[in-house]
């Protein structure tokens, strides 16, 4: 075995997948948090693929041939593990059922059935030269089912991208849901979303490798790790994030209104009711608070309460308190000159720098520095 350089650097990031992995088993906190099993599932996925290349980059042979799993489209199981994580994290009351097998059909039937009942399913040639090696100019004898396979090697990357763009939609719809019912959003779904995007990255790496390789016929080794350290990254980001992550619950009533049992006659009670926490209470202070919290305050129902905020004030429950919080912090920022922009944000009641500006820059079209900088000139 070569252990050059670049195979040290993979041994490393397969080692720390390792260690991701055994946190996660090891743990009772980290293994019983949402998602979790899921997320070990989609790091032993990764440490599998990585391992892979590592042996078909430095020549030496294991006997498993299932283990080469790339060339029968073992790709075809990471769409669905990363799809089961992140609808375990962003649908409390999902549950894995006999219809989601359906989503390992076809890894079940490329990379588990035919290999077995078939023999010379992938040749030397796609061996040695990579399983697109079929479509070069070269004369060669390739049997049907090995053409089949060279297919099938370019639609795993292709069904792995579907998987991936269906995680977006989930993200982003978590997103909204937590906009409904709480007046802060962690920083987990961001990671959420760097999850994702470093998958769909490690997918384009792939892509640009394939084309490089087969369109222009020009191979050096280096390129082989256009798409192989991405991984890596991917494995570091949960390890510091991912997966110390408590996923917020949120409720499906809220934003589905067509059923209402909301009566037209309360609805000017609530908003009175509301209007008196706000000016009288200042509950925006808190940054802990939920729309659920609010809703007991009023004698009213979490999604009736969504309702109100949605349909006459035209807003989610997370703008609208936010809303209140910019309009304190530009008094504080006025009022009190000296203090930083962390302390005002704080006391406004935002819980992190990065919420006080996005919400500063939606609500005043500038940033908190550039608005102290207007008031307080020098």
């Amino acid at each position: 075995m070569n252990l050059d350089a670049w195979s040290i650097a993979i041994l490393i990031i397969i080692f720390q997948g390792i260690f991701l992995l055994s946190v996660l088993l090891v743990s009772p906190q980290k293994r019983t948090k949402r998602g979790s099993i899921y997320l070990a599932c989609v790091i032993l996925m990764l440490i599998w693929l990585l391992a892979e290349f590592l042996a078909i980059r430095n020549t030496f042979e294991v006997s498993i041939s299932i283990f080469y799993g790339t060339r029968y489209g073992s790709w075809f199981l990471l769409g669905p593990l990363t799809f089961f994580y992140f609808i375990s994290i962003t649908n409390a009351k999902w549950k894995f059922r006999g219809k989601e097998l359906l989503h390992l059909v076809p890894f079940v039937i490329f990379v588990l059935i035919i290999p077995v009942l078939m023999d010379d399913i992938i040749n030397k040639r796609q061996v040695d030269y990579g399983m697109l090696s079929v479509f070069d100019h070269r004369k060669k004898v390739i049997s049907p089912i090995q053409y089949t396979y060279s297919f099938i090697f370019i639609i795993q990357f292709i069904h792995l991208g579907i998987y991936l763009f269906k995680n977006f939609r989930l993200i982003q719809n978590y997103s909204d849901s937590l906009k409904l019912e709480y007046a802060t959003i962690d920083n987990t779904i961001k990671w959420a979303r760097v999850f994702n995007v470093v998958l769909l990255f490690v997918l384009l790496f792939s892509i640009i490798f394939l084309y490089i390789l087969l369109v222009t016929d020009i191979y050096r080794r280096p390129l082989d790790y256009i798409y192989v350290l991405p991984i890596g990254i991917l494995f570091y980001s949960i390890s510091y994030y991912l997966m110390n992550a408590d996923w917020k619950l949120t409720d499906k009533k809220n934003g589905k209104y067509v059923k209402s049992s909301l009566k037209t006659e309360n609805v000017a009670v609530y908003i009175e009711k509301l209007d008196n926490l706000i000016s009288d209470k200042k509950i925006y202070l808190n940054n802990e608070i939920r729309l659920q919290d609010v809703a007991k305050m009023i004698d009213a129902k979490s999604h009736h309460l969504s309702q109100i905020i949605n349909e006459n004030f035209g807003s989610s429950f997370f703008d609208f308190i936010n809303k209140y919080r910019v309009e304190e912090a530009k008094k504080r920022i006025v009022e009190n000159p000296k203090y930083t922009l962390l302390q005002i944000a704080f006391d406004s009641g935002f819980n992190n720098k990065t919420s006080f500006v996005n919400a500063f820059k939606k609500f005043e079209n500038k940033t908190p520095s550039a608005f102290r900088k207007e008031k307080h000139p020098s």
